[in-house]
């Protein structure tokens, strides 16, 4: 038998117009997960005080799932835009987010392998974590903090693997929440061209061997499909799935902290050269015959400016703009010296570090040939990954020579336009030497003009995604010089070497890297999912229109115990006015995996709950035990909360056979006990956690939220039944005596209605 034993803890009154769509309560933690219609999720303690607010992504973007993941350290939450957003739990800031391929999200689980691979992986797959670079503060381009893309992977003992349903039909999985390791194309699977809608509902079983799913059809019919898909190969490469799904956090860490170090390096470079280029352009346009540089080197030889050069450094120079732009071009060139050392330059070595794992990994054909992990793809990033070290080499050389030409040009140009002027000179600027007037002479001459424009700049042409327009002496890059050493090294196309293009900018080279590390593991999804079957599929025809079945009531409960392994799928049958529920039971035993068992059970006349008919407003497993029913009554102000014995229901199962379920009056199994009447209470959403025994009830005036401590001593909830009435009746009085003691929750803190 079933008790309800249950106390109210708690009422609260809310404010706003954005009605409560999802509430998930954690398994781990006294924390609840809440979205409503604006797009807006909040995180909210067991007293409902807000710890966070994750804002909406965009106007029109709804939230459709949330999942936490198993330790409740991560909250993955879906939105209809397809984007997925990891968001961490402690400091609620976004750690991750991805689209898998750009469908609205349908569905989310986070389930971990029942089996522990980590030290076995350890062991044999993972390489030493070396030390994380520093992220980048591009404000202040800056050191920030060190990347903590290990933060949550290392209190990972399981192989936890995120399952993410579309829209489409497609289904993936992504091993950590950010690894992709599985994609399932049901309508492939199911023999239809494009047969199958929105995924609806997904979840694994203890090992992820068998996933059983519910999808709409997408021919626009009330039909839905359940099925169960097998994917043998993630349980037969569970160690090498956290293999690899540890060396893609890293990589991907690291690739998230090139990209912020790229866009701190276009932040830190100073376009002030541009404008002294345009300037200087126009003083050889006024009239066609002058030439800057030419006019330049007669003043550095002779110590005689004509006319026009005079007033061009005079007047639109002067030595005040000069100046000015010396310091911005050498503060520029300055911090984007300490990006490269400090940031691109460690990140790499660390990504060359770990795709040269990766590479490893990929020689053990007889491991991750299966998966899709291919030699070549891998060595083509290591590669990739080289020829950016060397790019990054080059242009640290280019900043270096541009600093001390431009530093030496400025400086003459500066005393010059002083001594054209009649301003004094300081003393340390007075002299120069020999060699600096060589210096000055030799860049006037080569370096001063290309293909007849003027060029001061050598380093935008770097952070551009296109070929560079000057390209740098060969003279000066080591594999240009190792080249003409060993001539026969050019041909060797396929080996491990680094082999630098001249021609590609910083840019062109970091697009190339990241195009080659994601082929490198862009073919491991869908050879997984090529393995996967489908043994079992079935149609269900709901009473509801078809544009409505995304709001059909479904859990789903997975049970792995030693001698009761199975998945368990309940659902409505209706949107509204709902009189039953549909439990399926997934067998997960070798000997019954593919037996499926299932039943309708309706609500008819109960001699022990409240006259009158019975509609289902939610349902929910509680825990392996118990099923949570929330039943509305026509006509009537109060809702009924009844558990249900899962052993008794799912002894009423039986084989489905197609088109005919058996249908079961659940009102046998409702004890006087076994429910609680929630007066004055017209309740529409439930939200549960058994192993924080609470639950948490909306009305359907979407104006309040119940609160309710679970499992309590029998005597304290008969007292509290005798107070309910009293309470809410004095729940008006208590508030207009009291504007204080309300409990409101304004719509700026959250605005929650089922």
């Amino acid at each position: 038998m079933v008790s309800c034993m249950m106390r109210q803890s708690d009422e609260k009154h809310i404010l706003g117009t954005a009605s409560t769509e999802i509430l998930l309560w954690s398994s781990r933690r006294d924390l609840i997960a809440v979205s409503n219609s604006s797009g807006e999720v909040f995180l909210r303690r067991l007293s409902w005080s807000k710890v966070w607010k994750l804002s909406k992504r965009g106007d029109g973007v709804k939230v459709t799932a949330i999942v936490w993941r198993p330790d409740s350290v991560i909250l993955a939450v879906g939105y209809s835009s397809g984007h997925v957003v990891l968001v961490d739990v402690e400091s609620g800031e976004v750690v991750h987010t991805f689209n898998p391929c750009e469908e609205s999200i349908t569905a989310l689980s986070w389930e971990n392998c029942s089996t522990s691979v980590k030290e076995e992986a350890d062991n044999f797959l993972l390489p030493e974590l070396l030390p994380q670079p520093l992220k980048v503060n591009s404000s202040k381009l800056d050191a920030g903090s060190a990347l903590d893309g290990d933060k949550g992977l290392k209190h990972e003992e399981l192989l936890s693997i995120l399952w993410i349903g579309l829209k489409n039909g497609l289904v993936y999985g992504f091993a950590f929440g950010l690894f992709p390791c599985c994609l399932l194309k049901l309508s492939e699977m199911s023999g239809g061209s494009d047969s199958i809608g929105p995924v609806r509902s997904v979840f694994p079983n203890g090992d992820h061997s068998q996933l059983c799913l519910l999808a709409d059809v997408r021919a626009g019919s009330s039909e839905v499909l359940l099925m169960t898909v097998e994917t043998p190969l993630i349980t037969h490469c569970l160690k090498e799935l956290y293999g690899l799904g540890f060396l893609y956090r890293q990589i991907t860490g690291l690739m998230d902290c090139l990209i912020s170090a790229q866009k701190a390096l276009q932040e830190a470079w100073e376009d002030a050269l541009v404008d002294l280029e345009s300037k200087m352009v126009r003083y050889e346009s006024n009239d066609g015959k002058s030439s800057l540089s030419v006019d330049l080197m007669e003043l550095l030889m002779f110590g005689h400016a004509g006319i026009k050069l005079e007033k061009f450094l005079v007047t639109d120079l002067t030595d005040k703009g000069l100046k000015r732009i010396g310091q911005a071009v050498e503060l520029s060139y300055s911090n984007m010296q300490k990006l490269l050392i400090k940031h691109i330059v460690c990140a790499n070595y660390q990504l060359s570090h770990y795709l040269t794992q990766l590479c490893g990994l990929a020689k053990q054909e007889d491991r991750f040939s299966c998966l899709g992990l291919q030699v070549n793809s891998c060595l083509a990033a290591y590669r990739a990954a080289g020829s950016f070290t060397a790019k990054t080499a080059e242009l640290q050389q280019v900043i270096d020579g541009s600093v001390k030409y431009l530093k030496t040009f400025f400086r003459w140009l500066y005393v010059t336009i002083l001594r054209l002027s009649d301003e004094p000179i300081p003393p340390e600027l007075a002299t120069s030497t020999q060699q600096d007037v060589r210096f000055i002479a030799n860049f006037l001459a080569k370096d001063f003009e290309t293909d007849g424009q003027v060029r001061l700049d050598r380093i935008g042409q770097y952070l551009r995604n296109e070929p560079l327009t000057f390209v740098a002496s060969s003279k000066t890059r080591p594999w240009d010089m190792l080249i003409e050493a060993c001539p026969s090294i050019a041909n060797l196309q396929d080996s491990d070497l680094f082999q630098p293009r001249a021609e590609r900018s910083l840019a062109q080279e970091f697009a190339h890297l990241e195009h080659q590390v994601k082929a490198s593991f862009e073919a491991i999804p869908s050879a997984v999912g090529q393995t996967a079957s489908l043994p079992f599929i079935t149609d269900l025809t709901l009473d509801c229109p078809s544009d409505s079945l995304d709001k059909i009531r479904i859990t789903t409960r997975s049970i792995s115990q030693p001698k009761d392994r199975c998945n368990l799928l309940g659902l409505t049958n209706s949107t509204t006015h709902s009189s039953g529920f549909y439990l399926f039971e997934f067998a997960s035993e070798k000997e019954r995996k593919n037996l499926t068992r299932a039943a309708f059970f309706s609500f008819g006349k109960c001699d022990h709950l409240p006259p009158g008919e019975y509609k289902i407003a939610d349902l929910q497993f509680y825990n392996n035990e118990i099923m949570s029913v929330l039943l509305s009554i026509e006509r009537s102000t109060n809702s009924i909360f009844v558990q249900l014995s899962l052993c008794l229901l799912r002894e009423h199962l039986a084989p489905v056979v197609q088109g005919n379920l058996r249908s079961v009056d659940v009102n046998t199994f409702i004890e006087a006990s076994s429910f609680r009447v929630l007066n004055d209470f017209q309740a529409t959403t439930l939200g549960l956690s058994s192993s924080r025994k609470v639950a948490a009830i909306f009305s359907s005036s979407k104006r309040k939220v119940r609160i309710f401590d679970m499992e309590v001593e029998e005597e304290e909830d008969v007292e509290d039944e005798d107070q309910d009435i009293e309470d809410v009746s004095d729940l008006s009085h208590d508030i207009s005596k009291d504007g204080g003691n309300q409990k409101d929750i304004s719509d700026v803190d959250m605005a929650v209605s089922p």
